[in-house]
């Protein structure tokens, strides 16, 4: 590094060992939970759909949900007589499930060149800049790990699992592994659903209005249908083609007005869902945990390498509140195109 790379180096490092009460940041140390909150917050914020979802800090490695569902009922009678026979018995309010959360670790290890800190040193606000981006990253891997983790390896391997299914159990991994009669895949054609004209859905309102009838209907409160991409650009390439020559409709598409909703069901596309997946539940249905004074963090020069590198660590988990409030349509299993010969692809 040059020497005025150095100095505002050494005055970052001094300036974030004060934030979290440490002699130095150079040596590994437990970030203090108020402050992980804060720190928490600010990578969340910086993905909206993050900000949508429910997320804590819990105190347990493993243990039971934190939030509250709609349990059995709590209304009735005890039938307590003059004698005081019968007591009246109290009713746990918060329906929290017997379902149990496990955190795993994960490491979030970066690094950045002397090199490029030379080149972005001029920057007065540099490591602002350096800082959001990796936050955003972070907040992108949570989202990505949430819909295709599907196990947690001792080791992981980016180039095998891209998507990072080998980081964390994820969202619909949990459908999949707890509830897989709430994941549809198949319809009439085995391994198969056929989305389209003659299929097992004519569109994508009849797949959600389906996805919703396997709801319970007390707990269809507050509920989306996160889509595809690709299901959403098949089904608005659609209506722009049925509408091509029709000025007033075509406005209706570019305002979103047609297919702004599904199966009655306000419709999202969130970053890295699966691209002809469909899931009906309530943002707030799905949770990311980390346990409470897990973060471990240091950043070290590395002269060897001519490189800054940031070390992190937490234990983090994936959970689905409430199980009945969440049906999914695998996929892979999704077929929209009919050729010819009867086939589908």
């Amino acid at each position: 590094m040059r020497t005025k790379t150095t100095q505002i180096f050494t005055a970052i490092c001094a300036a974030l060992a004060t934030n979290y009460g440490v002699a130095s940041v150079s040596e590994n140390f437990a970030v203090e939970p108020t402050i992980e909150q804060k720190l928490y917050d600010k990578v969340y914020e910086s993905a909206e759909f993050l900000t949508r979802i429910n997320h804590a800090l819990v105190d347990d490695l493993v243990g039971q949900s934190v939030f509250m569902s709609a349990g059995s009922g709590v209304t009735g009678r005890a039938g307590v007589d003059e004698d005081g026979n019968n007591e009246r018995q109290t009713k746990d309010v918060s329906g929290l499930s017997k379902r149990e959360y496990r955190c795993y670790e994960e490491e979030i290890d970066v690094h950045l060149s002397w090199a490029k800190m030379d080149a972005w040193s001029k920057f007065p606000d540099f490591h602002n800049r350096y800082r959001n981006h990796v936050r955003q990253q972070k907040a992108l891997d949570i989202i990505k790990i949430g819909w295709h983790g599907i196990k947690a390896e001792p080791i992981t391997d980016l180039a095998k699992y891209p998507m990072m299914q080998d980081v964390n159990i994820g969202w619909l991994q949990l459908l999949r592994r707890d509830a897989p009669e709430r994941v549809v895949k198949e319809g009439a054609v085995t391994g198969e659903i056929r989305i389209g004209a003659g299929g097992d859905y004519e569109n994508l309102d009849c797949a959600v209005h389906d996805l919703i009838q396997g709801i319970p209907l007390h707990k269809r409160v507050g509920l989306v249908a996160i889509i595809g991409d690709e299901l959403i650009a098949q089904d608005k390439g659609k209506h722009y083609s049925k509408n091509a020559h029709t000025p007033s409709e075509k406005t209706k598409v570019e305002m979103a007005q047609v297919i702004n909703t599904y199966g009655g069901l306000p419709s999202f596309q969130v970053s890295f869902f699966p691209s002809r997946g469909i899931l009906v539940t309530s943002f707030d249905n799905l949770s990311h945990y980390i346990q409470s004074g897990s973060t471990r963090m240091s950043i070290e020069n590395n002269a060897k390498k001519k490189r800054v590198e940031d070390y992190e660590s937490r234990n983090a988990c994936y959970y689905v509140e409430d199980l009945e409030k969440a049906v999914y349509i695998e996929s892979d299993s999704v077929k929209t195109d009919k050729a010819e010969d009867g086939t589908w692809s």
